[in-house]
């Protein structure tokens, strides 16, 4: 039978995420990395399909799942979150179909810009994207330290931090979003409350200037600055938040702009594991502001 492409449904979701897990392992592997990518339960996936199911598709060869493509939008602006075929199968052309299905979310959205983030070193990806129309913008890092080397060398920030409750208001952080990447992201963030991920709010004499989340193993992000407070405190606050769940390793994904978050996290120990890139089809956001949560989310 000919490969087919389909709207994703709630069942495929756990057979895509391990397809996911096989192909980045794959991917890592054959460019010298350790294959450690975790299986990890497709709950943004799942989040994002009920929202808009519409961004969400599979690729069948006999039945068989073969490859995941998903997207969000958010306003006017589309995202491509994971697009990956089974190891073995991805010299077939999928890969383009998959991404074609994709689009049309953007152009039914009428979206004035897409983007994605992608490995640095995945060239053929890279190669596909290119040709339409996404190009390469921001060299992003995958960096972590020791919890215990950063924890003896942060000094306290001057910034007070403290969660934020599930449920809680999220106005402020649409505000920061929509300073700093032109664009709310109210729903993303009321479902990152509901994840096992901890929200902070970043503060000085009451007024927010910035907000961080840290995930129990201590990955750090979604973080942002808001403009005009300073970078450095904001991210000394995020770590010693980040420190006070008592995770084994800290890490995040950090802008190669950011002067002075990368500064800062050179300093507290932070070494790069692995390059990442942001692409669009035009460029956006303050990157010296904003570190990413993950490639599928952004």
């Amino acid at each position: 039978m000919p490969i087919s492409i389909r709207p994703a449904r709630n069942e495929d979701l756990e057979i895509a995420a391990a397809l996911v897990q096989r192909s980045i392992n794959d991917l890592w592997s054959r460019h010298g990395f350790e294959p450690s990518m975790p299986l990890r339960p497709p709950v943004f996936q799942a989040f994002c399909l009920s929202e808009d199911a519409t961004g969400l598709w599979i690729a069948e060869d006999d039945e068989a799942i073969i490859g995941f493509g998903f997207s969000w939008t958010l306003a006017d602006f589309w995202y491509l979150a994971q697009l990956f075929i089974e190891p073995g199968k991805q010299a077939m052309g999928v890969g383009g179909e998959l991404l074609q299905k994709t689009l049309l979310h953007a152009e039914r959205l009428k979206a004035t810009n897409r983007a994605l983030i992608t490995f640095a070193f995945n060239t053929s990806a890279i190669g596909l994207y290119t040709k339409h129309g996404l190009y390469p913008r921001q060299p992003l890092y995958r960096i972590s330290a020791p919890a215990s080397v950063v924890q003896r060398r942060l000094r306290s920030s001057r910034y007070a931090c403290s969660p934020i409750a599930a449920g809680a208001p999220v106005d402020w952080l649409g505000q920061i979003d929509s300073d700093i990447l032109g664009f709310r992201r109210d729903r993303h963030h009321e479902y990152l409350l509901r994840t096992d991920a901890t929200g902070f709010r970043i503060e000085e004499g009451g007024s927010a200037v910035g907000y961080a989340y840290a995930s129990p193993e201590g990955h750090i992000g979604p973080l942002a600055v808001a403009s005009g407070a300073d970078s450095a405190e904001v991210v000394s606050a995020a770590m010693e938040a980040a420190l006070s769940l008592q995770p084994q390793q800290l890490s995040l994904i950090a802008p190669g702009g950011a002067d002075a978050l990368m500064a800062k996290v050179i300093e507290l120990g932070f070494h790069i594991v692995q390059p990442l890139v942001l692409m669009s089809a035009r460029s956006f956001g303050d990157w010296r502001n904003y570190v990413p949560r993950d490639p599928g989310y952004m």
